[in-house]
C-alpha cells in the first residue's frame, strides 16, 4: 500500500518506515519497534530524541539511542522480583523485545497526525527466552508531540508478571545544566550504592554518573526536564517507576555504540512498570503503560 507521508527503507541491516509530514520528521525501526528520529518542524529540531553519532544498524542488535523497548524484564535478568527471574530462560540484558523483528500492523495518516502500530507475538524463538504466550503492541502516535502506548496481552493460560520501560534517551547541549521536575518528596532506588533506597527533595541534577529508579507516588506522573535550549514533558501512564540515566565519565568509555564524551549531551527517562511496579496479568487480560513527550524552547 501506498502512503502519503510512509514509506518504508533501510538502514544498513534495518528495515526502517521514514515519515515525512508537514508538523515533523521521524523514523522508526522494525527491529524492536524502536524510534530514533521524532523532528518537529516547529521546534526547528534535529532531532528531539538522542541517537548516539556512533549508532550501528546491525540485526540482533539494540540501536543506541531513541527509545529502546525494555520488555518483558528490565535491565540485568537478576535485578527483577524472584517471579520474574523465575521465568526467563536466556538473560539477555533489557530482555528480548528490543532485539526482535515486530510486524508492521497499522499506519494511520492524517493532516494532523501519523500512527502507527507495531506488532510482536509469542513464537518459537521468544520461547527459548520467556515460556509465556503473548502479544505486545507499540502505537506511535505522531504529530506536534509523540505518544507511544504499549499494550501487553496475556495469551496465555497462566498469569503471567513482566516488568517493563521504555527507555527514552533525549538531548541536552550541557548535562551539567540540565534538571528534572516533578519527582520532589518521592523516593528512589540508588543503583549504584548497593541499591540503597534514597529519598529526593527538590529537582534531579547530574553531577556523576547517574543511575536511579524512582517510586512515584501516582500511577500518571509527569516529568519535566529543562536544558539549556528546550524543556521536555513526559507524562507517563500506568506506570509508577520511572529510571533515571546518565553514564558519566568512566562507564561511557565502556559502552558499545558510544563515544567517551556522549554523556555531556544526553540522558535518559524511562517511563517503566520495574520491581514493585512490575505488572501481573491474568489470563487473556491485558495493561497499557504510555508516555506522552512534549517539547518547548526554553526561555
Amino acid at each position: 500500500m501506498k502512503y502519503a507521508f510512509c514509506q518504508q527503507s533501510r538502514l544498513n541491516q534495518l528495515d526502517s518506515i521514514q515519515i515525512d509530514h508537514p508538523l515533523f520528521k521521524a523514523t522508526l525501526l522494525l527491529q524492536g519497534a524502536q524510534i530514533i528520529e521524532f523532528s518537529p518542524v516547529h521546534h526547528h529540531f534535529r532531532n528531539a530524541l538522542w541517537l548516539s553519532p556512533r549508532a550501528e544498524y546491525n540485526k540482533g542488535e539494540s540501536v543506541r539511542g531513541g527509545i529502546p523497548i525494555c520488555w518483558p524484564w528490565f535491565g540485568a535478568a537478576d535485578k527483577n522480583p524472584e517471579a520474574i527471574r523465575q521465568s526467563i530462560q536466556r538473560p539477555v540484558a533489557h530482555g528480548f523485545a528490543r532485539s526482535s523483528l515486530w510486524q508492521l500492523k497499522e499506519i494511520k495518516e492524517s493532516c494532523h497526525q501519523v500512527e502507527v502500530t507495531l506488532l510482536l507475538t509469542s513464537s518459537t524463538n521468544s520461547r527459548l527466552y520467556w515460556p509465556y504466550d503473548f502479544e505486545l503492541e507499540a502505537r506511535f502516535t505522531l504529530g506536534r508531540t509523540l505518544l507511544l502506548q504499549l499494550t501487553t496481552l496475556n495469551t496465555d493460560h497462566r498469569n503471567v508478571i513482566y516488568s517493563q520501560a521504555l527507555h527514552t534517551y533525549l538531548p541536552t547541549k550541557s548535562i551539567s545544566e540540565t534538571r528534572i521536575h516533578g519527582a520532589h518528596n518521592t523516593h528512589y532506588i540508588d543503583a549504584l550504592d548497593q541499591w540503597q533506597l534514597k529519598p529526593q527533595q527538590g529537582n534531579i541534577n547530574f553531577q556523576g554518573e547517574t543511575d536511579r529508579i524512582y517510586q512515584l507516588n501516582i500511577n500518571a506522573q509527569t516529568l519535566i526536564a529543562v536544558t539549556p535550549t528546550h524543556t521536555f514533558d513526559i507524562r507517563q501512564s500506568n506506570s509508577r517507576s520511572a529510571v533515571i540515566w546518565n553514564p558519566w565519565i568512566e562507564k561511557s568509555k565502556r559502552l558499545s555504540q558510544f563515544s567517551p564524551d556522549d554523556y555531556k549531551n544526553m540522558f535518559c527517562i524511562e517511563t517503566a512498570n520495574v520491581l514493585d511496579d512490575a505488572v501481573i496479568l491474568a489470563p487473556n487480560a491485558s495493561h497499557k503503560m504510555s508516555m506522552h513527550l512534549s517539547i518547548e524552547s526554553s526561555s
